[in-house]
């Protein structure tokens, strides 16, 4: 917009301003940089999207994957958002692929992302342009049978053959293991507990007994799991939306607006012509 009146003012000393323009440019240039380190900061504080962190940070996990027939495919989302989930850090893994027998899919320490190829195993019909949910190569070597334990031995087998410092294991099965399992299952979840390597479990809508199972061995928070909330009439005055804030943000976009006001107040530039006598 332009000014209403812009007709210059002669000054006998114009050499004296000078020190003024320098100043101010300086104090505007201070201003922008604080400007933009209170924005930054503020990108940093603001909430990110809620997540889960399925492995633990800088560890070398084996994902063990229940592929046994009981999987039904109502929970192959839950599959594919955890699969999906890690394939999109910068993680090194190993992959384990289980019905009675296991079988290793992926070496261990390969990038997160070689996990991306087994999605479409799991996306839902329609998604990607798929009709139907593609055939797992791996059927046809798997029996319906479950043997949690054969695939928690081969993923701790597969992190000491390698000498993993920091490994860790995460378990995506709905838990219903082989009752003549049960004495081994029990044996290696102490074998990994021993050797220092956690075990997580994504838990594929388990009944309550297979839940209980786990939860005996490795604790409630152990196992993951979706929960039911209540709808409709049965969740008023029971459930409220709830989230956090960031007080930080908050003191990081107040700062940025004041610096925005303190610069269009206070650092306004001076402009003048010096003219030589």
């Amino acid at each position: 917009m332009a000014r209403a009146d812009q007709t210059p003012i002669p000054v006998s000393d114009a050499g004296f301003l000078a020190y003024a323009v320098r100043r101010t440019r300086v104090v505007r240039i201070v201003l922008a940089l604080l400007l933009v380190a209170a924005l930054a900061c503020a990108f940093v504080a603001a909430p990110r999207k809620p997540g889960r962190r399925y492995l633990p940070a800088k560890s070398v996990g084996i994902v063990v994957l229940d592929m046994s027939s009981s999987i039904r495919p109502a929970t192959y989302w839950r599959i594919e958002e955890a699969l999906d989930s890690i394939a999109g850090s910068k993680g090194r893994l190993g992959l384990v692929l289980f019905s009675d027998v296991p079988y290793e899919a992926l070496p261990t320490g390969s990038p997160a992302a070689d996990l991306k190829p087994f999605l479409r195993f799991f996306a839902p019909p329609g998604k990607g342009g798929g009709v139907y949910l593609a055939n797992s190569p791996w059927q046809q070597w798997f029996s319906g049978g479950t043997r949690i334990s054969d695939g928690l031995y081969l993923a701790d087998h597969m992190l000491q053959a390698e000498h993993a410092r920091k490994g860790a294991v995460l378990l995506i099965s709905d838990l219903n293991d082989d009752p003549q399992d049960q004495d081994n299952l029990k044996n290696a979840v102490l074998q990994l507990e021993q050797q220092g390597v956690p075990l997580e479990i994504v838990a594929l809508d388990p009944t309550p007994g297979d839940a209980n199972l786990f939860k005996s061995l490795l604790g409630d928070q152990a196992v993951y799991q979706t929960a039911s909330l209540p709808t409709g009439a049965q969740a008023r005055g029971k459930i409220e939306v709830t989230n956090g804030f960031s007080g930080w943000l908050l003191v990081f976009a107040a700062l940025a607006v004041v610096l925005l006001a303190v610069n269009e107040w206070w650092s306004e530039p001076f402009r003048f012509r010096g003219r030589l006598a």
